[in-house]
């Protein structure tokens, strides 16, 4: 990447639209300028110390775009989208990969880039926490105390997180929109959502972490090789027996472990990743029959049925889509 092309974030968007409700509410819709690329930005600050960032945009060249703040906090990232490289004041990077999410803490001075790509469909949603009712919310977990004070140290930390799980997929379809909703009533429904995915997420960390802290090396081991039986060989009539033979793991302790430590079973990680696979043979030109039988379904109808469940549009009509 050329520094030529590193570009403070509020360069990169025009304001569309704002919105101000009651009690410090209020809503801005942003888009990305034309001679950038394309997509959009809906940020939403609840008035309650905690906002919300929902960004879904392409850009026409590699760009590294600056980010800066004065609000000391916390930050959950869910990435749906391509692969995203932040690179802090000290130089080192964290790539947070598709699908996953983690935990970011700022100092008041916090500055990051963003590496992206070219051509590539950037999708995430950022909730930001003040520092102080970030403290309180997470009164009973040391770890996220320490990672706080450590950011205003070195000005940022980091909380790795897994891979986002079916509850959290489910809540984070209500930020999908386009368009704000402005019927106050309809905000406040958001609103709750956002507030259940904060709260069932910091009840994820707890359990991830206390399932690291309980498993040893040779069973974490295991089950990161299970998590790439499932990533590699999803195409195959996969059995948890099969899994756990191949991981050297007895298969009760990988049904148990496997769901304490990635926060979803290996039948819901399976077929989370063969839908993903999905799209992207779809995208590939290929037919739905064809992406069927790729993806381990003999029968195009369970397979459709899936697909449906997880998108919201049938295999068909997202190949429509794709071609207009």
């Amino acid at each position: 990447m050329n520094e030529e092309l590193n570009i403070p974030y509020y360069n990169l968007i025009n304001l569309v639209e704002k919105v101000i409700n009651p009690f410090s509410r209020e809503t801005i819709t942003e888009q990305i300028k034309s001679e950038f690329g394309k997509g959009f930005l809906i940020w939403h600050n609840l008035g309650n110390g905690i906002a919300t960032s929902a960004n879904n945009y392409t850009l026409n060249k590699d760009y590294i775009i600056s980010l800066e703040s004065d609000v000391p906090g916390a930050v959950i990232i869910f990435n749906l989208g391509e692969d995203i490289i932040y690179r802090f004041k000290d130089g080192k990077k964290y790539e947070l990969k598709k699908n996953r999410f983690f935990v970011g803490f700022s100092s008041d001075e916090f500055v990051v880039q963003m590496l992206l790509k070219k051509e590539l469909n950037y999708n995430n949603l950022t909730i930001g926490i003040k520092e102080e009712l970030f403290l309180r919310l997470t009164n009973n977990f040391e770890i996220l105390k320490e990672k706080m004070e450590e950011a205003k140290e070195k000005n940022y930390s980091i909380l790795d997180g897994s891979e986002i799980d079916p509850d959290q997929l489910e809540m984070l379809s209500s930020f999908k929109e386009k368009i704000v909703d402005k019927n106050l009533l309809n905000q406040l429904y958001f609103e709750s959502k956002t507030t259940n995915l904060i709260h069932y997420t910091i009840n994820k960390l707890q359990k991830i972490i206390n399932a690291s802290s309980t498993l040893d090396t040779k069973k974490i081991d295991s089950l990161e090789r299970a998590k790439q039986i499932i990533l590699t060989e999803y195409s195959s009539s996969l059995s948890i027996k099969e899994i756990a033979y191949k991981s050297a793991i007895n298969e009760c302790y990988l049904k148990k472990d496997f769901k304490s430590y990635y926060g979803m079973t290996i039948y819901e990680m399976l077929q989370r990743h063969r839908m993903e696979m999905a799209k992207n043979f779809l995208k590939e030109n290929y037919s739905v029959k064809e992406t069927a039988l790729k993806v381990g379904y003999k029968h195009i109808g369970n397979f459709s049925k899936l697909f449906t469940s997880y998108f919201n549009t049938t295999p068909s009509n997202y190949k429509k889509e794709l071609e207009n």
